[in-house]
């Protein structure tokens, strides 16, 4: 009996967290595809989850695309930067930044692969990334005025416009379906000297 009362909040548990997980990365496209920009791009990022109980969040990127990998420095409104992402194409990772383990968990609660993929899909065009996901399960159309992301046919994310990319200065919404987030990228103009 006692056994039975251990197994089945062990499979309950295996059963619920098998549901959560999401599709691997999607694979990245050439960093040579990139178009081309400035030294770097800055953006403010706003995350909103789909849960109307979670609050926003608001952060600065200063975004370098470079031959082989993509950096984007995360920072508050205020300045402090939280951490590096940085992504090579074949992995991503946060190198630390001013803030505490336990600080950046609650301001960035997403992993690294999750934003480099969500970055690539809105800072590279939509033919880099048909050459990236061509024998994979993933796609890419544009349909509507919209850049559609599928994996195995399932929607994962709509990027709005579809035309959106590095080199370009205009803001662009990503509604990630399979993260349940809305990221908004929008450009960050220099200030005048």
């Amino acid at each position: 009996m006692t056994f039975v009362r251990l197994l089945l909040p062990a499979m309950l548990l295996a059963i619920l967290s098998g549901c959560a997980l999401a599709p691997g990365g999607s694979p990245s496209p050439d960093f040579t595809a990139a178009p081309s920009t400035p030294e770097t791009l800055q953006r403010r990022l706003t995350f909103t989850p789909d849960d109307e109980n979670e609050p926003s969040r608001t952060l600065i990127g200063i975004i370098r695309l470079e031959e082989r990998q993509l950096r984007a420095a995360l920072l508050t409104p205020q300045g402090q930067r939280l951490v590096t992402l940085v992504h090579d194409g074949q992995a991503s990772r946060f190198e630390p930044g001013d803030v505490s383990r336990e600080a950046l968990e609650e301001k960035i609660p997403f992993p690294p692969d999750w934003l480099a993929s969500r970055l690539e899909w809105s800072l590279w065009p939509t033919g880099a990334l048909a050459d990236a996901f061509a024998d994979s399960p993933w796609s890419v159309e544009e349909t509507r005025g919209d850049r559609v992301i599928r994996y195995r046919g399932k929607l994962m994310a709509r990027i709005t416009p579809a035309s959106t990319s590095a080199g370009r200065e205009e803001t662009a919404l990503l509604d990630d379906r399979a993260g349940r987030y809305r990221l908004r990228i929008e450009p960050i103009e220099a200030s005048s000297p």
